[in-house]
């Protein structure tokens, strides 16, 4: 219970310390709706107008198998040209090693459904009785 109070209680001073922070967006919004002084408030000077529109950057698009991929924990990266992705994966028995797991988005599922397959077939000779 302390440890719930207290978790509360950081995440409170963090609120506050922001919004105490930054009162000056709060003031000037306060100062544009309410004109209290007695001189009247002079209009921002308009940014020029150019005849070319701002260069727009596309994302490229994310297909569902990659958002799975990215949702498990890969990168995607660039090699010879080509998206792969990779994560790090620990090494089986050490402590400290991690090797890095790469390949492309058909290739991580073929190897994630034969291992998926071995699993279940291990599991379905396991369940088998022995005949006695």
């Amino acid at each position: 219970m302390r440890l719930v109070v207290g978790v509360l209680a950081c995440i409170a001073a963090g609120v506050l310390g922001v919004a105490v922070a930054d009162p000056a967006p709060e003031q000037a919004a306060h100062a544009a709706s309410s004109p209290s002084t007695g001189a009247p408030a002079a209009p921002a000077p308009a940014a020029p107008q150019s005849d070319h529109p701002a260069p727009t950057v596309a994302k490229p698009a994310i297909n569902p198998e990659e958002k799975r991929l990215i949702a498990m924990g890969y990168k995607p990266e660039m090699r010879n040209g080509e998206k792969v992705f990779c994560r790090l994966v620990e090494e089986t028995g050490s402590r400290l090693g991690r090797k890095k797991q790469c390949g492309t988005p058909k290739e991580l599922t073929a190897a994630q459904t034969a291992t998926r397959e071995e699993v279940e077939r291990a599991q379905r000779i396991q369940g088998m009785p022995s005949g006695k």
